[in-house]
């Protein structure tokens, strides 16, 4: 028996393609036409979607294909699924490094070509199936609701966990996630499923007392609806069917049912696809739907008896009613899990169990509350925000305890295991595990969740949410200094202002939105979804790119711009995006002033003039100065040294007492006598330790020896605040 099921599985392999045809045109220049058959991926600086092709157009000829490429274009452009798109650039070969395959891993979802920076024609809309468009019209809804209501890091965070979605996640938030063992919170895998269907377990068991099928049927119906709503794809779908499984098991009592069925499941899936067990996502929802199945029924009751032994009975109850989740089942799925996470990534998180202890009691309210607000804020927008604002609170808890312990230095831990040991421990705890099943029992003590005394608590909660919104709402108000930060957006220009008065000033932003938005959601007060001014310093998409997503988010009183022509798409639709709001749009150039009521001026310096479409961009930006008694602070951006010497030549005063050095610090960026004019106290740098330019160089530095120097490559952001006399910098 053993043999023949050894030797379907060998044939099956055989039938798994290993190249396409698209494949036979790798290392050649091409225009490929084709459908869009997956929902495009928006990363920081492109999209990238699935061609299924069509033709191909090479050497003056068009050729009958087919196979899947991976386009890959500039951020920006619109691509919708069941596009009929006509894609040119270099087909090639997946790249593969030392210790990842590219190659290996898009192979297994039947991709064999990639095409880079591909220039893109829309042919045709609407080709794709009809179902899935709408499911992926749905998801786009709810992630702008959760975008208009939500400030970042926590809407991304919240659409990351609802929809599976990281983009919108910044890579930092990203990392620390990954460093304290808590990366499982912001993907949709068998934890999240979980989760839901507990809920709904819960509910239903103590409405439908004793009739488990209609307690199943509806656990299983909302798994199924959250599972169409974040897309249905391959991934999702293998993770519905693991906590499917777990489901049911609970509600048949029996001990053999899950790991049997996951057996079977596992069985079932490689048979329609050979490649599944190399995926790692499934790989990793197995083992924590087997880790639960198996471990957490006997560590809740272990957990029981001892607080029973150590307290009252009564508070003994409450704790274990309170802490069993989060300790039991997440004990339970990293006993099956860590060995894992440690032979694909080599660490290990020393402050797993605690963040997870603090972070998952909150993850079902983050579930309930924010499917229930995005359902509701397209009906009853005020009633969706109010939920969204309690959402707020719960999302904010779960990124302050990330950031808190990653921030410590023992926090993660190198780790590295022979691979044989990990084979090992799992060939014996699968085959214990269908010789010896335990019976899933991890909702059992959540069902007490509506007995008496839970509305007390309940109340007492809702009474202390409110509290807390209040009190951040109190410690978010204006504290009467002004607050200037040069953000950390990598080797671009992005400045954000408070004023002593609470109006906030956006200057430029950087190409890479997450982190902008990030940037701008951890200062800004959650509840103020409004900058009061918007300056763009020059039409360069290096600077500004991320101001499409800034616009998305939030109204903007006035833009200002000094006005020169461009013809640049990224800059185009952020003016565009400006028109359609009715934003005004300010042509500022030196002399301009804006005197705002709490004692901040800001003052433009140049250009003196309205700049020519010819004329160089670093040449003409605008050059801002910002007063508060007796600070002044001087935003360069990338004023060139012949921008320098104009705005001396025109007679104009640049001095301050802090100084954004101009370029990023390259090679030949500072005038000399543009120095002596400033004549600064403090010195600021921005820029990214990653940059391949060479910045900053070691003559400009040599400039400010005598200063004090602050660079964000050095320190990340910096953030200035001052009374009108003293500056503080940290």
């Amino acid at each position: 028996m053993s043999l023949a099921a050894f030797s379907a599985g060998g044939f099956r392999q055989t039938l798994v393609p290993l190249s396409s045809e698209i494949a036979l045109y790798n290392s050649d220049s091409a225009t490929v036409t084709g459908l869009v058959v997956a929902e495009p991926e928006l990363r920081e600086d492109r999209v990238s979607f699935r061609l299924a092709s069509e033709t191909i157009f090479l050497r003056g000829e068009v050729f009958d294909v087919s196979g899947l490429v991976l386009v890959e274009s500039d951020h920006g452009v619109e691509i919708e699924y069941g596009d009929r798109i006509r894609a040119t650039g270099r087909l090639a070969v997946p790249a593969a490094w030392d210790t990842f395959s590219y190659a290996d891993y898009l192979a297994r979802h039947g991709v064999f070509s990639i095409m880079q920076g591909a220039g893109l024609e829309t042919l045709d809309r609407g080709q794709g199936s009809a179902l899935i468009a709408a499911l992926l019209k749905l998801k786009e809804t709810v992630r702008r609701s959760i975008a208009s209501a939500l400030p970042e890091p926590q809407a991304g965070l919240l659409i990351g966990i609802l929809l599976g979605d990281e983009s919108g996640i910044s890579p930092s938030l990203e990392d620390a996630f990954s460093r304290v063992g808590a990366a499982h919170i912001i993907a949709i895998s068998g934890f999240n499923m979980v989760i839901i269907s507990g809920i709904v377990l819960r509910v239903f068991s103590d409405l439908f007392r004793g009739n488990r099928a209609i307690v199943t049927l509806n656990a299983l119906s909302v798994i199924a609806a959250y599972s169409l709503l974040v897309g249905a794809s391959p991934g999702v779908l293998r993770a519905a069917l693991m906590s499917g499984l777990l489901v049911i098991g609970s509600q048949l009592k029996r001990k053999t049912f899950v790991p049997t069925s996951l057996a079977i499941a596992t069985l079932l899936l490689s048979i329609v696809d050979p490649n599944v067990l190399q995926d790692i996502g499934y790989q990793f929802s197995f083992l924590a739907v087997l880790g639960l199945s198996l471990f957490a029924e006997p560590l809740s009751a272990r957990f029981r008896r001892q607080l029973e032994k150590r307290l009252p009975l009564r508070l003994a109850t409450v704790l274990h009613r309170f802490l069993n989740e989060p300790l039991s089942v997440s004990i339970a799925a990293q006993i099956t899990t860590l060995p894992l996470v440690i032979l694909y990534f080599g660490r290990l998180s020393l402050v797993a169990l605690p963040v997870n202890l603090l972070i998952v009691p909150v993850q079902a309210a983050v579930l309930l509350l924010g499917m229930c607000a995005a359902a509701l804020f397209t009906l009853a927008p005020a009633v969706g925000m109010l939920i969204f604002w309690a959402e707020l609170v719960f999302l904010s808890w779960t990124i302050s305890v990330v950031r808190g312990f990653a921030q410590l230095s023992f926090a993660e831990i190198n780790a590295q295991l022979d691979g044989r040991l990990i084979q090992a421990f799992y060939v014996l705890l699968i085959g214990g595990a269908m010789m010896r099943a335990g019976r899933p029992s991890v909702w059992k003590n959540l069902l007490e969740f509506f007995r008496r005394g839970t509305v007390i608590l309940s109340a007492g909660a809702t009474g202390g949410l409110l509290l807390v919104l209040m009190a951040a709402m109190f410690l978010s108000r204006a504290d009467g200094q002004l607050h200037i930060w040069l953000l950390d957006v990598g080797h671009s220009n992005a400045v954000l202002a408070q004023t002593p008065g609470g109006a906030q000033m956006l200057v430029d932003g950087g190409r890479f939105p997450t982190r902008l938005l990030t940037a701008i959601g951890d200062r800004l007060p959650f509840h103020d979804r409004h900058i009061e001014i918007l300056a763009i310093t020059q039409p360069d998409a290096w600077d500004i790119a991320a101001l499409n997503s800034v616009l998305e988010r939030y109204s903007v009183g006035v833009a200002l711009y000094h006005g020169q022509p461009n013809g640049d798409e990224e800059f185009e639709r952020i003016l565009s995006r400006l028109r359609q709001a009715g934003t005004p749009i300010v042509q500022a150039r030196a002399g301009f002033r804006i005197d705002l009521a709490d004692g901040v001026l800001i003052e433009v310096l140049h250009p003196q003039s309205q700049p020519k479409i010819t004329d160089k961009l670093n040449d003409e930006v605008l050059v801002l100065r910002l007063r508060f008694g007796d600070a002044s602070f001087l935003l360069t951006s990338d004023l060139s040294v012949a921008g320098q010497r104009d705005l001396l030549a025109a007679g104009v005063s640049p001095q301050a007492r802090i100084l954004q050095i101009p370029q990023h610090g390259r090679a030949h960026s500072l005038d000399d006598s543009f120095l002596k004019t400033v004549q600064p106290q403090i010195a600021l740098l921005q820029s990214d330790i990653a940059n391949r330019r060479g910045d900053p160089h070691p003559t400009v530095l040599s400039a400010f020896k005598n200063l004090p120097l602050f660079r964000t490559d050095e320190r990340g952001a910096i953030h200035l605040r001052t009374d009108g006399e003293t500056i503080s910098v940290s």
